[in-house]
C-alpha cells in the first residue's frame, strides 16, 4: 500500500508466517455446550481452564521473537537483491538486539501501567465474539485502525527494502495476533479470525476519520453486521483545538453499541513532558483532552506516554535499573529530535535522506540501534521499526487484557452476570455546541449507488437535455455499469481516457464521497474534477467530452485530483473524501475544493448540482480498470 492512502487488509488465520515457538497451552473448552449463559462456558473447571489458557498467552517471554522481514518471507522475489548485504546484515543485527532486550523493556508492569480498561460492556461484547463457535461460515472479527503517516510506516523499515506498509504497527499487529491468538487459542472451539480494516492515512486526524464514518457504517448496514473493534490512533495530528476525537466516539458508540474503543496516546516527547512536570504530576494539554474523552466514555487507553514517562524518569528499581544497563538511552519511544552519523557526530539539522552525503544516519540515543531506511521528516513523530513492534506488542497484550476481563476471569463465576448496555452520556466534555460544530455527514443530501442504480446514459453521441439531466453519463469512452456474483457492482472503465460524470444535489458548501475499487491486479489510477451547476443551467450545460479529456494534463486549467486504485494484496473498496464543510488535513484536496465548488458556490446562490467528471488516466500501464461504487454529497 502507498503511504498516503487508505488501506484495508483481510488477514486470516491461514496467513503465511514461519514456524515460531508458541505459548504452550491446554486444550479450550468447546463453548457451543450446553452449559453456557449468554454465550460463555458456566462450568467452574471450563471457566478456570480458558482463564488459565488467557493468563499464559499475557506471558510475553512466552511471544515468538520477530524474525527480519525477509527471513519471514523468503520467497518473495522482490526481496531478492544481492546488492543489498550490508543493508540486510545491520538490519539483522538490530532484530537481534531488540529480541535480546526486548523482555528487558516491555514488560508486563509497564504494559500495565499505561492500559486502563475501558467498560465491562464492551470487553463483554468483545469475549462473546471471540467464544462464538469457530467454522467457514462463522463472521471474523472485525478489528478497524485508523491513524496517520506514523501509523502507516513512515520511516519505517527493518531495511530499505521491507515495504512501510510491512513494518508498521498495525500490520505487525495483526501477524503477531496470528502468531500468539489464533496458533494457540485457534479451531473450532473459539473465532480468532479477524477482518482487518486499515483506514490510516497521511497527515489522519480524528476530523479525517470523521469523513469515513458514514461509508463505514453504510458499509456494516448493508450486511448486517458490526464493527467489534476500532483502534484510534490520531493523537500526532489531532491539535485538539476541536473536539473531533469527542465527535467521532460518540458516532461510534451510538452506531455500534457494543463496540470497544481503543484510543493511544503516542509516546512522542511532546506528550511525555519534561523532568519537572513528571514530578508535579503535569500532562500536556492534549494528552489530558484525549484522556478526559477516554474516561468520560469509559474507553480503554493505551498511553505510551505515561510508559516513556516512566522508563525516563520513575525511581522504581525495575526502571532505575535499565537506565543503568542503558544509560542516556530511549527505550520505547525515540525522546531526541537529532539524529547521528555513526560516530556518534549529531545532526543538527533535520534531514529526510536516510543517508545524506552518501552516510548513513541512526536515532541518537535509541537502543537497540537502529539505522534509518526511509526517506521521512520528523524523526519522533516517524520512529523506528522497534517502536512499532513495542505499541504492536502493547495493544495485542491489551487485547488480551480485555478479553479476559470480558470473561470474567477475576471474577466469582457464580457472581459474574452480563453488563448492561451502558447509555450514550447527555454530558460531554468539550462545550456541547463544540461538539455539535464538528459535522459528521450521518445523513447524506445525495447518493449514487450502483448496486441500486443500474442506470448509466451514453452521451458520447447525444448530448440533449435529457442526456444533461441524468445522474449517471458516459461523455468519452467505454464507461458501463458492471456487476459479478459477489454484488461488487460498479461503473467501469478499461480504456484510457474515458470520462464519466456522476451529477449529485448539493447544499452549500458539500463534501462529497467517492468510494472505488481498488486491487493488486488490473485496476490503475484515475483522476476527478468537479463543476457546480445552476438550476437554471442543469439541463443546457454542456458535458466535458473527449475533446476535454487533454486539459486534465494541465491542473491550472483544469483542477483535479489522482486517486490511487493499486493496492499490494486482494481486491478491496475505498473511500476517498472531498471535504467542504469539514475540515481536512489534506491541503491538495482542499485546495480542488475551492477552486471548483466552493469558491463558485460563495459567488452564486444558485447552485443546486455538483457535477463529478472521473477520467481513467492508465495511458501507459497495463492497469487500466476503474470502477466506481458509490458517490454521495452532504
Amino acid at each position: 500500500m502507498a503511504i498516503g492512502t487508505l488501506g484495508l487488509l483481510l488477514l486470516h488465520a491461514n496467513s503465511k508466517l514461519p514456524n515460531l515457538r508458541t505459548p504452550l497451552i491446554r486444550q479450550l473448552p468447546h463453548p457451543s455446550t450446553n452449559n453456557q449463559r449468554d454465550g460463555f462456558p458456566t462450568e467452574n473447571s471450563k471457566h478456570k481452564n480458558f482463564c488459565e489458557d488467557i493468563n499464559s498467552l499475557l506471558d510475553l517471554s512466552q511471544w515468538p521473537q520477530i524474525v527480519f522481514f525477509k527471513d519471514r518471507l523468503p520467497d518473495d522475489p522482490k526481496h531478492v537483491d544481492p546488492r543489498n548485504g550490508e543493508d540486510d546484515a545491520q538490519g539483522r543485527s538490530a532484530v537481534a538486539e531488540f529480541n535480546r532486550m526486548r523482555n528487558l523493556v516491555l514488560t508486563s508492569a509497564l504494559i500495565d501501567e499505561g492500559i486502563s480498561e475501558g467498560g465491562m460492556y464492551a470487553a463483554q461484547s468483545f469475549a462473546k465474539r471471540v467464544m462464538k463457535r469457530g467454522n467457514e461460515k462463522s463472521r471474523p472479527l472485525s478489528i478497524a485502525v485508523t491513524g496517520n503517516s506514523f501509523t502507516i510506516g513512515s520511516n519505517c523499515g527493518e531495511s530499505t527494502t521491507q515495504p512501510s506498509d510491512d513494518c508498521a504497527w498495525p500490520y505487525r499487529l495483526a501477524r503477531r495476533w496470528t502468531e500468539v491468538v489464533t496458533r494457540s487459542l485457534g479451531g473450532n472451539a473459539t473465532n480468532t479470525k479477524i477482518e482487518w480494516r486499515m483506514l490510516q492515512a497521511n497527515a489522519q486526524g480524528s476530523n479525517d476519520v470523521a469523513h469515513r464514518l458514514p461509508s463505514l457504517i453504510d458499509e456494516y448496514r448493508a450486511k448486517n453486521e458490526t464493527l467489534d473493534v476500532i483502534i484510534l490512533n490520531n493523537g500526532i495530528v489531532d491539535n485538539m483545538i476541536k473536539p473531533w476525537l469527542e465527535a467521532i466516539v460518540r458516532v461510534l458508540l451510538e452506531k455500534f453499541p457494543q463496540i470497544m474503543i481503543i484510543s493511544l496516546v503516542d509516546g512522542i516527547p511532546e506528550f511525555v513532558g519534561s523532568w519537572d512536570k513528571y514530578q508535579k504530576n503535569m500532562q500536556p494539554e492534549r494528552v489530558r483532552r484525549t484522556i478526559m474523552t477516554q474516561e468520560h466514555y469509559n474507553l480503554t487507553g493505551v498511553d505510551f506516554a505515561k510508559m516513556s514517562r516512566l522508563l525516563r524518569y520513575s525511581e522504581k528499581e525495575r526502571y532505575t535499573s535499565l537506565r543503568r544497563q542503558y544509560p542516556e538511552s530511549s527505550l520505547l519511544w525515540p525522546q531526541l529530535k537529532q539524529m547521528e552519523y555513526a560516530n556518534g557526530t549529531i545532526i543538527t539539522e533535520e534531514l529526510a535522506d536516510p543517508r545524506p552525503h552518501g552516510l548513513q544516519v541512526y536515532w541518537a540515543n535509541y537502543t537497540p540501534r537502529v539505522a534509518k531506511t526511509k526517506v521521512a521528516h520528523f524523526p519522533l513523530n516517524h520512529p523506528p521499526w522497534p517502536t512499532h513492534q513495542y505499541v504492536a506488542d502493547t495493544v495485542l497484550f491489551a487485547l488480551l487484557r480485555l478479553l479476559r476481563t470480558g470473561m470474567g476471569c477475576a471474577d466469582n463465576i457464580g457472581a459474574r452476570e452480563a453488563a448492561a448496555r451502558p447509555p450514550l452520556p447527555e454530558t460531554t466534555v468539550a462545550e456541547k455546541a463544540e461538539v455539535n460544530g464538528c459535522f459528521i455527514c450521518l445523513e447524506p443530501r445525495d447518493r449514487l449507488d450502483a448496486r441500486a442504480l443500474e442506470s448509466i446514459v451514453d452521451g458520447t453521441k447525444n448530448d440533449g437535455p435529457s442526456v444533461r439531466e441524468s445522474p449517471v453519463v458516459v461523455t468519452c469512452g467505454d464507461w458501463r455499469w458492471v456487476t459479478d456474483e459477489r454484488r461488487r457492482s460498479g461503473w467501469q472503465s478499461d480504456r484510457a481516457g474515458s470520462l464519466i460524470r456522476f451529477r449529485l444535489k448539493a447544499d452549500e458548501e458539500p463534501t462529497i464521497s467517492l468510494t472505488y475499487m481498488t486491487s493488486h491486479a488490473s485496476f490503475g489510477n484515475f483522476q476527478v474534477t468537479f463543476r457546480p451547476i445552476s438550476k437554471v443551467n442543469a439541463s443546457v450545460q454542456p458535458l466535458m467530452g473527449c475533446n476535454d479529456v487533454a486539459n486534465f494534463e494541465n491542473k491550472t486549467i483544469l483542477p483535479s485530483k489522482s486517486l490511487e486504485g493499486r493496492r499490494a494484496e486482494f481486491s478491496l473498496w475505498e473511500t476517498y473524501i472531498f471535504p467542504g464543510k469539514l475540515d481536512s488535513n489534506d491541503t491538495d484536496t482542499n485546495e480542488l475544493m475551492r477552486k471548483t465548488i466552493l469558491d463558485k458556490m460563495r459567488e452564486s446562490s444558485n447552485i443546486e448540482y455538483v457535477d463529478m467528471y472521473v477520467k481513467n488516466n492508465n495511458y501507459h500501464m497495463d492497469r487500466r480498470r476503474i470502477k466506481i461504487q458509490t458517490i454521495t454529497s452532504c
